[in-house]
């Protein structure tokens, strides 16, 4: 999965889109050398170390411990200073300030209600003042393309799911409220498993009503990360909130 992540063309963003992302970053939040930033779902540091270049106080937030020592190791290379805390970033309460506060990849869209308003409420304390919280989602235009699926596959996602031979069968789902559910089973030699994504699909006015009812209020809203105008028949858009 981390090569996968690396990989240019893999499951990230490409790196180009990366690249524009961090310029309208640069360019839209005055971050100035000593600000602070702070990545939830951090990964494998595909934005914060060339946040980190410009002289940012940067913190990454991540419970996959491949993830933070990938990066670790090159920021210690290249000596930059980027504060790495491995947890379930659900459990962060806020320390302190930030400037900005990141939440991308649409990793807002697997939770649960409960659990996004508590997250949404860390975010309101840790961007009190003059701060920003800069996330995407997955939209409802994408859920209404969803189709009640089944496949099955051997090296299902081009080898994705384990390094080792395996088949795989996923089943997609749609429920109401706009919840989609994909389930991967994998089938292993010695072993089978199973992971449910599910993925709440959000319009700009749902974001509005839950981010208001944590305190929080949008005040932009784009087609992604690179600042590209809000396009109401894409399958994603982004917020700065």
């Amino acid at each position: 999965m981390l090569r996968s992540d690396l990989d240019p063309d893999g499951a990230s963003r490409a790196h180009p889109a990366i690249k524009r992302s961090l310029d309208y970053i640069f360019k839209c939040f005055d971050l100035d050398p000593g600000k602070r930033v702070i990545d939830f779902g951090y990964g494998p540091e595909l934005y914060t170390t060339g946040l980190a270049e410009c002289g940012i106080d940067v913190t990454g937030i991540d419970f996959s411990r491949r993830s933070l020592e990938l990066p670790a190791g090159a920021a210690s290379r290249d000596g930059l200073e980027i504060d790495y805390i491995e947890m379930n970033y659900r459990s962060y309460r806020a320390a302190g300030v930030a400037a900005l506060v990141m939440l991308l990849y649409c990793n807002l869209c697997p939770m649960a209600p409960i659990d996004r308003h508590a997250l949404m409420c860390t975010f309101r304390d840790l961007i009190s003042g003059s701060g920003h919280l800069l996330f995407d989602v997955v939209s409802r235009a994408a859920f209404a393309k969803k189709q009640a699926t089944t496949l099955f596959a051997e090296q299902l996602m081009v080898g994705f799911w384990s390094a080792e031979p395996y088949f795989g069968l996923l089943r997609s789902f749609r429920y109401d409220d706009y919840i989609g559910l994909d389930c991967y089973t994998i089938f292993e030699p010695e072993r089978s498993w199973e992971v449910d994504n599910w993925l709440q699909h959000f319009s700009p006015t749902d974001l509005e009503t839950e981010f208001s009812a944590a305190g929080l209020r949008i005040v932009a809203t784009f087609a992604n990360v690179c600042r590209d105008p809000y396009d109401s028949t894409a399958e994603e858009f982004a917020v700065v909130a």
